[in-house]
């Protein structure tokens, strides 16, 4: 019988939230596959249940995600990557009050998941409360000075509240952060620039 190769599994994950926050889902699905077959033969408990949930998240089926996520969260009750991605679901199936509830108890449990705080702004955006949105944008930034996802959020809702100026620094301050990671989020810094020219 062959050594199974060993995987980070919490490195794994970090990068299978990057792929899919940058629509490179063909890579995600690859690397579901991997880390999911590595939790598998090491009998890892918690990881079967997280990465069975992200594959439940590419196929769509929300409902069945959020299942695999509570049986991972009775394992891990502070895992902050966990909550963010059952938050997630939740607003995928129109329930905003409880992602939110969800994101802030995931908050609460680990203050230095930087995935919590942007998604929960990105909820809060969606619902119009920019404000709100902004704060969370910021400290996502805090704890991660490059996330390239979170500068252009904090564009798109300065843009939103009217400061031009600030969408246009945050705008720029994406596209240097890029570098290759998505084309799609690449096109559409340039398109936001481009309009804000008129502006």
């Amino acid at each position: 019988m062959s050594k199974v190769k060993n995987v980070d599994l919490d490195k794994e994950r970090k990068l299978l939230d990057r792929e899919i926050t940058f629509f490179h889902f063909k890579r995600a699905s690859k690397k579901i596959v991997k880390c999911l077959h590595f939790a598998e033969a090491t009998n890892n408990e918690f990881f079967i249940w997280y990465f069975k949930g992200q594959e439940c998240i590419l196929e769509g089926d929300f409902r069945e995600a959020i299942k695999y996520f509570n049986r991972a969260l009775k394992i891990r009750p502070k895992d902050g990557c966990t909550y963010n991605d059952k938050a997630l679901c939740l607003a995928e199936l129109g329930k905003q009050a409880l992602a939110l509830e969800c994101f802030n108890e995931g908050i609460k449990k680990d203050r230095d998941c930087a995935s919590l705080y942007h998604n929960k702004g990105w909820l809060l955006h969606s619902l119009e409360r920019y404000q709100q949105a902004l704060l969370c944008f910021q400290k996502a930034l805090e704890l991660e000075g490059n996330r390239a996802e979170s500068l252009f959020s904090l564009a798109d809702t300065y843009f939103k509240l009217g400061n031009i100026e600030k969408a246009r620094k945050f705008l720029e301050l994406t596209l240097s952060r890029l570098k290759g990671k998505s084309s799609y989020v690449r096109r559409e810094t340039l398109k936001r620039l481009r309009k804000l020219k008129d502006v």
